[in-house]
């Protein structure tokens, strides 16, 4: 493991850092609303239930009264849910202006979640630029997919790795996040790599943050050179 791709987070929620377990969900269709229901239990079942009952709704096919709203409040609606590692990807700026306002509940926080790269071995994609087959584990150890950003273990961990999944990048409301335990962050040049795969699977172009290396020659290429005929400043109205 590279001794600089992690480092301990500091006193402030700031993107990078990696939470051990957070929600995160997939909505599934037909949409399924569920809402409290007026009917009451008889009294011989009412010890045998645990928690509320919900009447659920199929939009699309029932019309309930009062009707769907998911304008103003929205609906509560059914969802497949599942846990895992996250890595926390909202400004810290944003962070600090959603904190002083309160209300994090009505706030918005953003988590990509990650995953262990032994859940990607033995499986085979076909790569279309050459044609062929390639084993999915090794292409993301190598940053070769746009949708998977892979991350070497954690300290003191002797797991085979883990990886991002850009595709399942998810909203949270902010105060799942007051006093969850985080111990480990991306270093500066770590959170780098990561924003310029992000933008890659965004917009399937290579963007770096800092010298890159010449495919041919190996020299770093300074990503602040002015090729000659490159104007410094805009032209001047």
């Amino acid at each position: 493991m590279a001794p600089s791709f992690y480092e301990r987070v500091g006193s402030r929620l700031s993107p990078g850092d990696i939470f051990d377990t957070l929600p995160y969900t997939r909505v599934q269709k037909p949409l399924q609303v569920v809402r409290k229901t007026k009917v009451t239990l008889p009294n011989k079942l009412k010890d045998k239930v645990q928690g509320e009952l919900r009447e659920v709704f199929e939009v699309g096919k029932h019309i309930p009264d009062p009707p769907f709203d998911f304008e103003a409040t929205g609906e509560e609606i059914l969802s497949h849910a599942k846990t895992a590692r996250a890595i926390f990807l909202t400004w810290g700026s944003e962070v600090d202006a959603d904190m002083s306002a309160g209300k994090l509940h009505k706030k918005d926080w953003l988590i990509a979640p990650l995953f262990s790269l032994k859940g990607l071995e033995g499986r085979e994609v076909v790569d279309s630029r050459i044609g062929a087959k390639i084993d999915l584990a090794a292409a993301t150890r190598a940053g070769k997919s746009p949708k998977y950003f892979p991350l070497p273990p954690f300290p003191d961990e002797t797991s085979s790795g883990y990886y991002v999944d850009f595709r399942k990048i998810f909203p949270l409301a902010a105060n799942h996040f007051q006093e969850l335990p985080r111990e480990w962050r991306l270093t500066p040049a770590a959170l780098n790599d990561f924003y310029s795969q992000l933008l890659w699977f965004f917009t399937r172009k290579r963007l770096f943050f800092g010298p890159v290396v010449c495919a041919s020659c190996g020299t770093p290429v300074d990503l602040g050179i002015t090729f000659e005929g490159q104007p410094l400043d805009a032209d001047p109205e």
